[in-house]
């Protein structure tokens, strides 16, 4: 603890008595000191949670924009019972995400990326040249977009990079909708490709018939071609979808690592929705399942604030909350997956993507660095699986 009150003290000093003073007032109990954002100057800042009323709640301190709160979940017995150990899925342990693309061939709704269709790509080169100021050997490349495979020379990609690292595995992000060219996805995976990561969603998602099919066939061509699916995603706009999605991974053969099902969070693009939290969709979901009778079970390990990891009728069920810039708690990101979407260092890819939000979706020029605590090359020394022991 007193390490990361050293280091939350060195870029900018909390007021712990006013804290305390207020925590007290509302009846709660403090937990530990954190690093969030500040959602008005995008500063990093130093909080410290704590819980009230069986709610668990941040308290930050901007030197610009005084004290504020904000709820990181309502059930903290749900939070309090999660087990934060990452040994049965060390695949995103030390994996990285880097965008070579702006160009998207989709408009989903929740897209952290908002496309442009009219920026030319980055070079192969420039690639090459940003992975190797990151990559120390072990890594897991995985190439993100908006979509990396609306690239002409994708399979020219995976080439060039697999060359340069032989023994790194290489992922994709997609929507899958180039993978329904069976003979596309073959090239791909002969040039180097070794895992896909593939976003599915409701079917109302999109409201595209045409390309959810051409999702569902290439998920039908990755099982054909021995692929390996590292995940099927379904990003939610409301609960109403659930039911669907439920039906949909029970009822198919698909044995991806696991399935995703998150809700949608105030990044990128935003339709207001109501505000969920991850023991929300949870509770959901094992309501689902009580009614129609399938197996539920909580899967050990690989828990954190943001997500917890659930087996339905035998398959593994990531369910995800993303955090955005007022509830983001760092010490619940000292993990990968990481990403190098802005240039002032490698972090855990929700920070990421806030911060990606900020400079690019918002044109917001980045005030500061992140604390060095939270960069991936002070992470990957450490040998302990556990998360609140990092």
């Amino acid at each position: 603890m007193s390490e990361i009150f050293f280091q939350i003290n060195q870029f900018n000093q909390l007021d712990f008595d006013s804290v305390f003073k207020h925590v007290e007032s509302l009846g709660g109990h403090l937990l530990e000191p954190t690093v969030s954002l500040c959602h008005q100057c995008h500063y990093h800042i130093p909080g410290y949670t704590y819980y009230v009323n069986d709610q668990l709640w941040m308290i930050k301190k901007c030197k610009i924009h005084g004290i504020t709160t904000h709820m990181l979940e309502r059930d903290y017995t749900f939070y309090k019972n999660l087990i934060y150990t990452d040994a049965s899925f060390t695949f995103t342990k030390k994996s990285i995400l880097t965008e070579v693309t702006d160009r998207c061939n989709a408009d989903c709704p929740h897209c952290y990326h908002i496309p442009d269709n009219k920026t030319l790509d980055i070079s192969i080169d420039e690639i090459i040249s940003r992975i190797e100021k990151w990559n120390q050997g072990d890594v897991d490349i995985n190439f993100a977009g908006a979509e990396p495979t609306i690239r002409k020379d994708f399979p020219e990609l995976v080439r060039r990079v697999k060359e340069r690292w032989p023994n790194n595995a290489l992922g994709a992000l997609t929507n899958g909708i180039r993978l329904a060219d069976k003979d596309w996805l073959l090239e791909i995976k002969e040039a180097g490709i070794t895992a896909l990561t593939i976003g599915l969603n409701h079917p109302s998602y999109l409201n595209n018939e045409t390309l959810r099919k051409k999702q569902l066939q290439a998920i039908d061509n990755c099982y054909e071609l021995g692929m390996m699916t590292y995940s099927i995603g379904y990003t939610m706009a409301s609960l109403e979808e659930l039911h669907f999605i439920l039906d949909e991974i029970c009822s198919n053969p698909w044995t991806p690592v696991h399935f995703r099902i998150r809700y949608g969070s105030d990044i990128g693009r935003y339709p207001n929705q109501e505000r969920m939290y991850v023991s929300d969709t949870y509770k959901a979901i094992k309501i689902w399942c009580e009614k129609n009778g399938v197996p539920f079970e909580d899967i050990p390990g690989d828990n954190n604030l943001y997500h917890t990891m659930v087996n339905v009728n035998g398959k593994s069920v990531r369910v995800i909350q993303w955090c955005d810039e007022t509830d983001i708690h760092m010490e619940e990101l000292l993990t990968g997956p990481y990403c190098d979407f802005v240039s002032d260092g490698v972090t855990n890819f929700l920070h990421q993507i806030i911060r990606r939000d900020i400079e690019k979706n918002q044109g917001i020029r980045l005030p500061d660095r992140p604390p060095a605590r939270y960069l991936m090359e002070n992470r990957f020394n450490v040998e302990s699986l556990e998360f609140k022991n990092l």
